[in-house]
């Protein structure tokens, strides 16, 4: 009896200790699905961290971006007005350069008639062709002046025709 005693307390003991095995394992599967379920919880958290770091990121960058195209917008706009001032600067100078060589030839014009006015009358027949520009040149000079400069250009002519 002590036998069957001794062997039913260890089949007690065995059943026992079995349990213990089982709760503890329960516990130890119990511990580990909370800590991944942490982790999970941990990383889900980090993930929308990142993502969140991420998209904060894209943004500044395409605020960096919205900046660098404005940047450039303006260096073309002031290119373009450098451009555009530079353009009329070449106009104006043209102008004033044409105003100028008007003058000089203003001045020309009148150094030309005026020397014809003084010797045009002793070179008569000495002036080449060419001279006079205008109709008008051997009129200023006076009627006898126009008289004797045609009178030597029928000469020429008949001159030439012989």
């Amino acid at each position: 009896m002590e036998e069957a005693e001794q062997r039913l307390r260890r089949q007690r003991e065995m059943k026992q200790d079995f349990e213990d095995q089982m709760a503890l394992k329960e516990v130890i599967l119990q511990a580990a699905k909370e800590e991944e379920e942490t982790f999970k919880k941990a990383m889900l958290a980090k993930f929308a961290e990142d993502d969140r770091i991420e998209l904060m990121n894209a943004q500044k960058q395409r605020m960096k971006q919205l900046e660098h195209k404005r940047a450039v917008e303006k260096l073309i706009e002031e290119r373009r007005s450098q451009f555009l001032a530079d353009k009329q600067r070449e106009v104006e100078e043209l102008q004033l350069q044409q105003r100028r060589q008007g003058c000089i030839n203003e001045i020309i014009e009148e150094e030309r008639l005026r020397l014809l006015k003084e010797h045009a009358a002793k070179l008569l027949g000495y002036l080449p062709k060419g001279v006079f520009k205008r109709e008008d040149d051997v009129d200023m000079l006076g009627e006898e002046f126009r008289k004797a400069y045609q009178k030597r250009g029928e000469d020429c002519e008949e001159k030439g025709s012989s």
